[in-house]
């Protein structure tokens, strides 16, 4: 788990998807979806493109594995540790 961006016990992590590049043609680039990452670790996300739909991850990583298309997308966070 990528422990930068969940820490246990801490309240809930809004993020940002940001695309540099659409490889599949579909959701575009810049700011693609938005989410929050639970306490431990889960992740719920919402497309923010012509075609939304939300998902529920188990965490950070797995969407990164499926969303993340080798470094063109990367997680923005919103909320930072004090």
């Amino acid at each position: 788990m990528n422990e930068n961006l969940v820490l246990s016990g801490t309240p809930l992590r809004r993020f940002h998807l940001d695309r540099h590049e659409d490889a599949t043609g579909v959701s575009g680039t810049g700011t693609v979806a938005a989410g929050v990452i639970f306490h431990d670790g889960t992740v719920a996300m919402r497309w923010m493109t012509c075609l939304s739909s939300t998902a529920i991850y188990s965490s950070i990583d797995d969407l990164l594995t499926i969303h993340g298309h080798n470094g063109a997308t990367v997680i923005t966070l919103i909320d930072t540790p004090a």
